[in-house]
């Protein structure tokens, strides 16, 4: 398997682009193996048109420990269905995932990735992933008759809300980039926290060697992901506190996670000691 890419060479698109609903449809070929969709195509999957941020990639969970075989057995025939339409395809191997790189006839690219697990990792974090994909939804893709899976809101904004804690405990000037007020859902504030974010991918895409510009883009798509999942889609309350549980990073940093949630989940926060007291 070759180098990966960087995802930055390929345009932004939404699940509206017909390039990516190509790609949804291509996933029918790996069943009946467990997979969901995550990351920013699977936010996308359940916000209206308008709301829907784009990204450069459609990552996938296998439900099982990848290597290099198995990656390929899943990879290629998903890149034949993009061969019999015309596309070219790579298939190229990463420090955290694999790659299908496809490049229609009209010379768009756009990657699928697998999230690399080998047989340890996968051991240690079954329990979780089988969880989320017993818990996952099945979505028609607009316009065709193709089902795909696609997580939970929960699934998809708890491992966002890990990599922002992270990202924090590394960089705490981020924080300037979390929201002054937690203002009503409006048409104006959509287009512009999406125009702050089309702005940091177009520096970064401009500058791919720039990892400042690559953590604050990811940053602000993340703040925004976890607050409109929230409230377009709604958090099952009882299933979130669950689901949090299998993130050991959420529950070693219990005041920063209340710190990034008060900010774009409100509902999401601990009552502090004396507001219990006082109930």
């Amino acid at each position: 398997m070759k180098k990966k890419i960087s995802k930055f060479v390929n345009n932004p698109r939404t699940i509206d682009d017909p390039l990516v609903k190509d790609c949804l449809e291509a996933l029918c070929v790996i069943e009946p193996m467990h997979y969901v969709l995550v990351g920013g195509m699977a936010t996308q999957s359940y916000l209206p048109s308008s709301y829907r941020r784009a990204t450069s990639d459609v990552d996938l969970s296998i439900i099982e420990a990848l290597d290099d075989t198995k990656a390929k057995a899943i990879l290629t025939p998903m890149g034949e269905t993009f061969q019999e339409k015309g596309y070219t395809y790579e298939i190229h191997k990463g420090s955290r995932s694999y790659c299908l790189s496809v490049i229609s006839p009209k010379e768009e690219g756009i990657c699928i990735e697998l999230s690399r697990r080998n047989e340890g990792n996968f051991a240690k974090n079954r329990e979780k992933l089988e969880r989320e994909y017993e818990n996952a939804r099945n979505k028609i893709i607009e316009g065709r008759n193709t089902a795909y899976k696609v997580c939970a809101p929960e699934d998809i904004a708890l491992p966002k809300l890990v990599r922002l804690i992270n990202s924090i405990n590394l960089y705490p000037d981020l924080k300037g980039l979390f929201p002054a007020n937690f203002d009503p859902i409006s048409q104006e504030l959509i287009e512009r926290k999406l125009g702050k974010i089309a702005k940091l991918r177009k520096e970064a895409m401009t500058n791919p060697g720039d990892p400042e510009l690559s953590i604050k883009l990811r940053t602000v798509s993340d703040l925004y992901d976890i607050r409109l999942l929230g409230e377009i889609s709604g958090y099952n309350d009882q299933y979130w506190e669950m689901a949090a549980k299998s993130w050991d990073t959420i529950s070693n940093n219990l005041e920063i996670k209340d710190e990034i949630l008060s900010k774009i989940a409100p509902q999401l926060v601990r009552p502090s000691p004396q507001m219990l007291l006082s109930v």
